[in-house]
């Protein structure tokens, strides 16, 4: 039996217990309550962190693993080296208190499995799989190569090209046979890949309304990469449920997202980050970024502020620049650029995504009945909410009822 003192959020938004304690028998939660109306067993142990907050563990809905932030990279590299890259990185995200991920574009689809029998440690694992892009477009990397390379099954491992309604469901289909919990596709250019105008739009209306049929049908959804109005709109008017990044979102996108109670993922870390290292990434990436900021107005507290409905997701895909272990970073962030309190940051992070991730009834708040998925930080993030962007921060994380990490 574990037993967990300290201040306590629990994902649900309401105030924090000040000296409250959370119960873990197994791997589930038995008790949340304040420390006087619990009545702590002898064999139980015991922990807790001075100026201590527990919270539930932290839930990643847009991360990219095996990938990296070098794209030149990815078609030089073996796909093993990615698999290791991959472990690694799980890793450095679990110290970070993020007990689960949604990957959107990578290879931990594969990883599902080892992770289920122990043989690795990391986050719990929703996945879309290799993201889907056409023929040229985002995350059809590197436009210099043939178009072979990014068919090459030993070099690129993340993304899948598909062209036409035939090939879209086909491609959603052996997707799903594959195990995947989600789609992923790219709708419009991006910031990442060589070459397309950055605010045009990818896949046509037909191809849309079949990757959403098709997710449909197997009881799941699509997340599309959109920045501009074009793209959000048209991937929202074709049964779209999630808009991942939604950088240049409109009036008529947020409209659409409230008529159509769709999720927005704003990915605000990766774009910090990279702008703290511009002169490290690629020559195009930088004059993408600039002409973003150059239009960018407070599109998303916006969404915020009419109720859309916004998750948690940092957009870091490891490397040398969005390094996984710093994907708390998004909190604070949500805070600044969207307007949210630090107590709807933390729930965007948490209660929100384990909706995304379709994992509601077992993660995402402390309550009796659920997974003992915790997260304890050092000092009282509703104070600073920056304190959560560094993981030596976390002080103790427990996954599945077992203790990850513990560095009091």
């Amino acid at each position: 039996m574990l037993i967990l003192k300290g201040r306590v959020i629990d994902g649900n938004g309401g105030e924090p217990i000040e000296k409250g304690l959370v119960a873990v028998e197994g791997n589930k939660i038995t008790a949340v309550c304040r420390e006087w109306e619990y009545s702590i067993p002898e064999n139980a142990e015991v922990i807790e962190v001075k100026d201590g907050t527990i919270m539930p563990g932290f839930i990643d809905t847009h991360v990219h693993m095996g990938v990296g932030d070098d794209y030149y990279r990815i078609y030089m590299r073996h796909a093993y080296h990615g698999v290791c890259e991959c472990i690694r990185d799980m890793k450095q995200i679990l110290d970070a208190g993020f007990t689960s991920i949604r990957e959107v574009g990578g290879i931990s689809n594969y990883l599902k499995a080892p992770w289920e029998e122990g043989l690795i440690t990391g986050p719990r694992i929703c996945s879309a799989g290799k993201s889907i892009a056409q023929t040229g477009g985002h995350w059809d990397f590197i436009k210099d190569y043939p178009i072979e390379f990014t068919k090459h099954p030993d070099r690129n491992i993340t993304s899948e090209i598909c062209d036409g309604v035939d090939e879209v469901r086909r491609t959603v289909r052996m997707h799903f046979r594959e195990h995947c919990d989600v789609i992923k596709i790219m709708g419009g250019p991006g910031l990442s890949c060589q070459g397309n105008k950055l605010f045009t739009r990818e896949f046509s209306d037909e191809e849309l309304r079949a990757f959403a049929e098709e997710a449909s049908n197997y009881g799941s959804y699509v997340c599309v990469h959109a920045h501009a109005p074009v793209a959000i709109n048209a991937a929202l008017k074709n049964g779209i449920k999630c808009i991942e990044h939604g950088t240049l979102i409109d009036d008529e996108g947020i409209e659409l997202m409230l008529k159509n109670d769709a999720w927005l993922v704003p990915t605000l870390a990766t774009s910090y980050l990279s702008w703290q290292h511009i002169d490290e990434r690629a020559p195009w990436v930088k004059e993408k970024m600039t002409a973003i900021k150059a239009v960018k107005g407070d599109n998303l507290k916006k969404a915020y502020q009419a109720g859309v409905t916004i998750a948690c997701g940092c957009d870091f895909g490891g490397g040398t620049i969005t390094v996984h272990g710093n994907n708390g970073l998004e909190f604070p962030l949500l805070v600044q650029e969207a307007g949210m309190t630090p107590m709807e940051a933390i729930v965007a992070g948490t209660k929100t995504n384990s909706r995304l991730i379709m994992r509601e009834d077992e993660l995402g708040t402390l309550e009796p009945g659920k997974l003992a998925d915790i997260a304890v930080c050092q000092g009282n993030p509703l104070e600073d909410i920056w304190t959560l962007g560094k993981a030596e921060n976390i002080k103790v994380v427990v996954q599945d009822g077992k203790i990850m990490k513990d560095i009091r």
